[in-house]
């Protein structure tokens, strides 16, 4: 490997490598390039390399820090890759401080997956979403079917619990529940189904002390139960979910999903912050194009 001074608006043989740093004259763009390896696919083909504290530092007043882009068709080719190797290493970190519309992250797929996460997500905040629910391998065909179901929602942050119990001879029962449950919830609802008999089956006394009662008229009846509790921990009380909110002024008119009631994309509360990043992207690649194909030449 041929090591050298680079200067910023030079451009320099570095040997069989054949690295060239490249300032533009008519753009303030400065491109590192791998000439032997442009052609060459995977990881191992660099266009720099940095090592240190900080291995590379991109800093703007307006614009981006950093960019990458990929501009080769096909699944290994990716324009940012962030890695940690040693023990609780973090692959990359980002934060975004001030304002409403300051995102850490802000993923975007026309047709794939914005975000693919295999393995374990946190979330120590408040999530939101249109939809959700689980996707898995079909258990009845595995090999050639999914299976997808939708999450439960409601209004009021639920917790649900449930069991079967069978009375005894006086026809009584009492139910056990997590002994965190009182710390956990309020406001209980219960729902009871007899099995197998017709009968009628209520709440003898209420929960209390983690366990309530359920009586029959009958004897050795059983019985279907479930609970539902709304959280009562801090973090739940602090955070309460409001159902109905109106737009600030920025978004009135606007639509998360325009498409769902007929609207044009530019109706969508993000459409001017896109059509600016997708301009200021194209005008990056068409300047990384055109230095690639001279380049190459």
């Amino acid at each position: 490997m041929t090591v050298g001074q680079m200067r910023f608006g030079a451009s320099q043989d570095a040997g069989s490598d054949q690295t060239n740093l490249k300032g533009a004259t008519d753009v303030p763009l400065s491109v590192v390039f791998n000439k032997l390896n442009y052609d060459q696919t995977g990881t191992n083909s660099r266009a720099f390399l940095g090592v240190g504290q900080v291995g590379v530092n991109g800093n703007t007043l307006m614009g981006y820090g950093v960019l990458g882009s990929s501009h080769v068709a096909g699944d290994q080719s990716t324009g940012v890759v962030g890695i940690g190797f040693a023990l609780n290493n973090t692959g990359v970190i980002a934060q975004a401080h001030t304002g409403t519309s300051a995102y850490g992250i802000w993923a975007k797929s026309m047709e794939g997956y914005a975000g693919v996460f295999d393995g374990k997500v946190f979330v120590g905040g408040f999530l939101t979403k249109a939809a959700g629910g689980f996707k898995i391998d079909h258990p009845l065909d595995p090999e050639n079917r999914y299976l997808v179901h939708s999450f439960v929602e409601s209004p009021d942050m639920l917790n649900v619990y449930s069991g079967n119990v069978e009375t005894d001879d006086k026809g009584g029962a009492v139910v056990t529940l997590p002994g965190y449950f009182d710390a956990l919830n309020q406001d209980f609802t219960y729902q009871l189904t007899s099995i197998g008999r017709f009968t009628q089956a209520i709440i003898s006394e209420e929960i209390h002390e983690n366990r309530f009662s359920i009586r029959t008229d009958k004897p050795n009846i059983k019985v279907s139960w479930q609970v539902t509790g709304v959280r009562k921990d801090p973090y739940a009380s602090q955070n309460r979910i409001v159902p109905e909110e109106d737009k600030p002024a920025e978004e009135r008119g606007l639509y998360l999903h325009p498409q769902a009631y007929d609207q044009p994309r530019s109706r969508h509360i993000h459409y001017e912050r896109e059509r600016a990043h997708e301009e200021s992207q194209a005008t990056l690649n068409d300047q990384a194009r055109e230095f690639l194909k001279e380049a190459q030449s």
